[in-house]
């Protein structure tokens, strides 16, 4: 009996310093790395939750934009952080769907193999976009210039999923349009707002607003069903061109083999924030749709995704850079 409490307490003493610390976590400020620019859907998202967990936990968690390839430079500084929880960073159908396909930077990186997949956040649709002062109104008018100047339209793209999503609408719509890259989504909505290009598939997020104020002309949606957000636009699916569907996400993920604690703590706020009505009517204002999925679910999902947006980069023919 003697030995066996000895070895109850031993087994105390090595469960109370894990306890402990995730008692106390977070001990210090939280650097949260968005790999976008401000104004982006990822990093509007990102502003929402995390805004939620700072007032529900006192955290002190700071966002720091770092935008460029396709979200690389951001994630490289969470790879080389430590795995103590206090350098996050947004996951998404951009860094780690499309974007290891269409990047070298990105493959080197591995976001699929090299981080910790701590949860799904939001699902969003794609929506085709024209500038609403142009020539173009529906698919229809897209299609009969494309057919009058072969090569000619142009779409643009400030992100992974924006690149193959406007590939894959060209390719099967028979658009031929030529990309036109940009830092980031907001950008590549300023020149089409500006006609300086013909069109753009973006998540809905980025593009909501200007459609619901008149400037961008929704033109289709990328889904099989339509939104409840736009409901007077067209499917692809409707519109013939189904080989077109595709939908994407956002998530949160840290460095590879996170501590413990840390990503117990990740995890639990983050599903109360996705479970906050005021949280996901905050979300559903800038075209997402709350999707929670935590655990070893999510990270079979981002390596599902990974092989099921690489297929489209593929039958789009896009290379590396």
């Amino acid at each position: 009996m003697k030995m066996l409490g000895k070895a109850l307490l031993a087994a105390v003493a090595v469960l109370l310093p894990t306890v402990a610390t995730a008692q106390t976590f977070p001990a210090k400020p939280i650097k949260f790395v968005v790999g976008f620019p401000a104004g982006s859907s990822i990093d509007e998202v990102s502003r929402v939750v995390m805004d939620d967990i700072r007032k529900r936990t006192g955290a002190v968690i700071v966002i720091d934009n770092r935008p460029g390839a396709l979200g690389a430079i951001g994630m490289q500084i969470v790879e080389q952080a430590d795995p103590d929880g206090y350098t996050m960073m947004p996951s998404s159908s951009a860094t780690h769907s499309s974007g290891p396909h269409l990047l070298r930077a990105l493959q080197g990186l591995e976001p699929v193999t090299k981080l910790s997949h701590v949860g799904r956040l939001v699902r969003f649709d794609i929506a085709v976009v024209t500038a609403s002062a142009g020539a173009y109104k529906d698919v229809a008018s897209l299609v009969a210039a494309a057919k009058a100047k072969p090569g000619e339209l142009t779409y643009g793209y400030g992100s992974g999923t924006g690149q193959v999503a406007g590939a894959t609408f060209g390719r099967v719509a028979g658009l031929d349009g030529r990309p036109i890259p940009y830092k980031g989504q907001p950008a590549a909505l300023m020149d089409l707002l500006g006609q300086r290009i013909d069109y753009v598939a973006s998540d809905l997020g980025a593009v909501l607003g200007h459609v619901q104020h008149g400037t961008l002309k929704a033109v289709a949606l990328m889904a099989e069903k339509r939104s409840s957000i736009l409901p007077d636009v067209p499917t692809v699916a409707e519109l013939g061109i189904a080989g077109a569907v595709l939908t994407g996400w956002i998530g949160i993920d840290g460095p590879a083999k996170l501590a413990e604690p840390a990503r117990l703590w990740w995890t639990e706020q983050l599903e109360k924030s996705i479970a906050s009505p005021e949280v996901r009517e905050k979300l559903a204002k800038i075209g997402m749709e709350a999707a929670p999925l935590f655990g070893a679910s999510f990270a079979t999902f981002v390596e599902t995704e990974y092989g099921r947006w690489g297929e489209q980069v593929k039958q789009a023919g896009i290379q590396a850079e």
